[in-house]
């Protein structure tokens, strides 16, 4: 039997789950420990052919991105004040993650495993001038103009104490070395920076759904945490958790309950997103939202946003 040691705090994982891919459908599958101590999930061995598993129409690489404009002189002066008006309206998606610690135009942002780049673009254009971001799985460095470049790079080529926020939109669970990372991270951020992390959290839908839960996404999510394991991993690498938002949706609902019918999330032929509305009704959908919302007040949905604050 495979094992391994839990990658946040060295505790012996116990194995005995084994979980397929099927964003895809290709139902591969794959051995899963989870930890002991922090009850985090992990893959017990990454695949040597991972990339399979990352094909081009993956959904990081097929975003879809704004051209970039420059705001007129006038609206560049009084920018801060339209940002502060927007937070209040929550209009903007790209805002949702930037208002719970009222980040503002001037700051320096990094948006890590970005893919092509769809949210600094969208950023940029609200006023954030000096925003960008890195993804060392692209196939070459993208220039957007204006400053706005998505860097083919690994976290360490970066340069020290230059950024004042980074972000991890659903990218540290497919990290396998999470501490090393963390680290860097640490590193890289300006006194006082906070680095934005979202990512799937074992809750509700896990206890339900076990190996059909949606988000395990094997094999590309290396590690699935829990509130306690990425408490020990910001302890481990200098942070302190400000503030956790769970964010979670109706998609661990339906997405789990297609599994259950053994249903990929893609179609085979196009790739595009299953269409939901075949198998599940108005009503159906709108009492998963019902419940995901219920889930978030009581901190048991399947995803979160965690806002570490560099010490």
């Amino acid at each position: 039997m495979e094992t391994a040691l839990c990658r946040v705090c060295d505790t012996q994982l116990k194995g005995g789950f084994t979980f397929r891919e099927m964003m895809f459908g290709f139902r591969d599958r794959f051995n899963y420990g989870q930890c002991p101590n922090c009850q985090s999930l992990q893959i017990l061995q990454v695949p040597a052919n991972i990339d399979k598993y990352y094909p081009s129409y993956y959904v990081a690489f097929a975003q879809e991105i704004a051209s970039l404009k420059r705001l007129p002189f006038l609206k560049r002066v009084f920018v801060k004040s339209r940002i502060r008006k927007k937070f209040e309206q929550g209009r903007n998606h790209e805002l949702e993650y930037l208002k719970p610690i009222n980040i503002m135009p001037d700051a320096h942002i990094l948006d890590i495993g970005c893919g092509r780049g769809a949210l600094i673009c969208g950023l940029y254009n609200l006023g954030y001038e000096k925003v960008g971001g890195v993804d060392k799985f692209i196939p070459s460095e993208i220039d957007y103009g204006y400053g706005v470049k998505v860097q083919k790079k690994d976290l360490s080529e970066l340069d020290s104490n230059a950024y004042d926020l980074l972000m991890m939109h659903h990218v540290l669970e497919h990290m396998d070395e999470q501490v090393k990372e963390l680290k860097e991270c640490y590193r890289l951020l300006k006194k006082n920076g906070v680095l934005l992390i979202r990512i799937p959290v074992i809750g509700t839908a896990w206890d339900i759904y076990q190996e059909n839960w949606v988000q395990l996404d094997a094999p590309r999510h290396f590690v699935l945490h829990t509130l306690k394991s990425m408490n020990i991993l910001a302890e481990k690498t200098g942070f302190v958790i400000e503030k956790t938002i769970f964010d979670s949706n109706e998609f661990q609902f339906w997405g789990s309950e297609l599994y259950k019918k053994d249903i990929p999330l893609t179609l085979p032929d196009t790739h595009e997103w299953y269409p939901v509305n075949k198998t599940f009704s108005n009503e159906q959908i709108e009492r998963y939202k019902q419940e995901a919302i219920k889930l978030n007040v009581e901190q048991k949905g399947d995803a979160a946003m965690f806002y570490l604050r560099k010490k």
